[in-house]
């Protein structure tokens, strides 16, 4: 991600979207968290590991059948513990549960972590990419897609 696009994040803007968006219900939500407790007379701390979201595909090629998964985030610390595994596996089911018969999800082209990590899950590059600017910059974003039954 470009660091003029990171810098200009602004947290109440992110966080009052994403209250909206989880309130509406749209995209789903999942999220990973691990619990500790200090004490027996404390609440547990709840430690946010990482999220998926998820919904109906926002592509114009694609008909009702297909969902997208909007976004995926692991906290680096993380990374390579089976978190993001378990997070699209439940995304997955839920959606299959839901009556769709195939996912589908952008990445940048750049991205070569969460390139492997989807390929390793069962995705395949489809060859559609797509131009975003992030930053003032342009970047490619290129789809995976995964059918959903016997995920």
């Amino acid at each position: 991600m470009p660091e003029a696009y990171l810098a200009n994040l602004v947290v109440t803007q992110r966080q009052e979207a994403w209250r909206k968006s989880i309130i509406a219900g749209r995209p789903r939500v999942l999220v990973a968290q691990a619990h500790a407790h200090a004490d027996s007379d404390s609440d547990p701390d709840e430690t946010l590991l990482g999220w998926v979201a998820f919904g109906d595909s926002r592509d114009g090629d694609k008909d009702h059948r297909w969902a997208e998964v909007e976004t995926l985030y692991i906290a680096p610390a993380f990374w390579r513990k089976g978190i993001g595994k378990r997070l699209i596996d439940a995304a997955r089911h839920a959606l299959q549960s839901a009556g769709y018969t195939d996912v589908a999800l952008w990445v940048l082209l750049d991205n070569r972590r969460a390139r492997s990590f989807y390929k390793r899950s069962g995705f395949i590059c489809d060859n559609s990419s797509r131009g975003v600017q992030l930053g003032g910059k342009w970047l490619t974003e290129i789809r995976y897609c995964c059918p959903l039954g016997g995920t």
